[in-house]
Formats: C-alpha cells, structure tokens, sequence
C-alpha cells in the first residue's frame, strides 16, 4: 500500500495524521530567536494569540535531516510526498535533497502547486486510491490539481510582502484605504491578487459571488478557511448559503496571511463532465 508523507500546511494534525495512516512533517514556526515546529511545538491558539498581540512570525522549510528520518520511516515501500508549492517554500527542494542523498528511489515528490486546504484535498484524494500504485495516484491528482480553487480575502497583504509572498508593488495597491485585498493561488502556485473590494463585507460578497456562479464537482469537500477572529469565515458562509467544515489555517500559512482573513477552497466540475 502506497505510503503518503505530506507537511503542517494541509490542515492536518499530527493526531488526524495518524487516524488516517500519512505523516505530516512540520513546517518551522519562528517568532524573534524562538523557532517552533508548526503543529508540533506550536498550536494554532498560541500562534493567533502572539500573531494578535503584534509579534511578526517568520517561518522556514523543514530540515533535509527531518524528511530523510520521514523516509527512512516508510521501509522502503513505495512513498509519494504531497508537499507545498515550491513557488512559495523551499520545503519541496529540500525533500528532493534528502531523497537524492539517503538514495530513495520508491519516494515521489508531486508537484501539488498548492497549499492549505488545496494541499488537503489533493492528499485525501491519494488517501482514497494508495491501493494504487504511485504512477496511477499521479495521473489522478494531475487530472484534479488544475480544478481545485482558493479565492480569499485578507485584511492587508503587508504579511504577505514581509514573507517575500508577493512583490512589494502589489501590496501597495492591495493597501490603499478601505481596500480588501481578494487573493488566489494560481496554477503556477504563487499567492496573487485577483482583485479588491471596498470593505470586508463587499469583499467576502466578492468571493461568495466567485464560489456561487462555478460550477463545482459534488465529488469533493467545499472548505472554509479562517485565521482570527473566526467572524469573517462565519459571513462567508452564510453569503454562500452553505456549511463546511472550517480550517484556522496553520500557522506556518497564517504567518504570511495575518488576521482577520477568510477563505473558501473547492473543486471546480470537469470541464467535459
């Protein structure tokens, strides 16, 4: 049975990690001279509530030393690693790097091109099929990563800018006053602003509006995201007339992202179906 390894940015816990049989490698957390594994050494509470009291978070890949110990745990059997995009981490480069050296030849690292809740859609589709072999797993993630959506809004993108997630020019249209930034992941992986809203209420309208008129695959999950305060994924659903199940996004994400965000991820339908 084919093994899956995937990082803290696909909304899974370490204890849902070991429920459903993958491993979850910690992205690292860091606030001043103090570094954290996310999810590990940090929770989401006691993120949000350094993040709220002002302190900037920085965060870094995990260690070529942490994936080599991940895949020596898989015995040789056949592994794929679903990581985030490598457009905003070096964390599939350093995987790549510990395959290479420790010579793991029955690992496969995926593109996913994605993170957050998108990573999580994609790792529960291999989930459903790791009876299959890598190859075939592939070819059914190749066909579902295209359709898979983030639309969200944040509260400014100067969190963004400070990670080095998108250019400072953009940030500085995406802050004029009043103005809500509405973001996307684009099918190359990077963070990008797909447009603005005045006010937070006409913002999550905005992507409520974009959810509304998709044609979506009933076949997969739709999920909400929020960071702190949880008001903002609270309106958004209810402008989307619909209930999902809500990720306080990690805080390896969260600290590019800030406050006062909400999102929603889901599939769009094939475009032949």
């Amino acid at each position: 049975m084919l093994k899956i390894i995937t990082d803290s940015s696909a909304e899974i816990s370490q204890e849902e990690a070991r429920a459903l049989g993958i491993e979850v490698v910690p992205l690292t957390v860091v606030f001043g001279a103090e570094a954290f594994l996310d999810g590990v050494e940090l929770t989401k509470e006691d993120f949000y509530k350094r993040l709220l009291s002002g302190e900037f978070p920085h965060t870094s890949q995990p260690s070529q030393e942490l994936f080599f110990e991940a895949f020596t745990r898989t015995g040789g059997e056949e592994t794929l690693a679903l990581l985030i995009s490598s457009a905003l981490s070096g964390t599939t480069n350093a995987a790549r790097l510990a395959k290479e050296e420790g010579g793991f030849t029955r690992v496969h690292i995926y593109e996913t091109l994605c993170t957050t809740a998108m990573l999580r859609i994609l790792v529960e589709a291999a989930v459903q099929n790791r009876e299959k072999s890598a190859d075939e797993v592939v070819a059914i993630l190749d066909e579902l990563r295209p359709r898979i959506r983030l639309c969200a809004c944040v509260d400014t993108l100067e969190y963004l800018r400070k990670g080095g997630r998108i250019k400072r020019s953009v940030a500085f249209v995406g802050d004029l006053l009043g103005i809500k930034p509405i973001v996307g992941v684009s099918r190359e992986g990077t963070v990008v602003m797909t447009g603005r809203a005045h006010g937070q209420k006409k913002a999550l309208q905005a992507l409520a509006n974009e959810y509304l008129s998709a044609r979506t695959d009933p076949a997969y999950p739709v999920y909400f995201l929020r960071t702190e305060p949880e008001t903002p994924a609270c309106e958004l659903m209810k402008a989307v007339g619909r209930e999902g199940r809500v990720f306080r996004i990690c805080c390896a994400v969260g600290a590019h992202i800030g406050p006062n965000a909400a999102g929603i991820v889901f599939v769009a339908a094939q475009e032949n179906g």
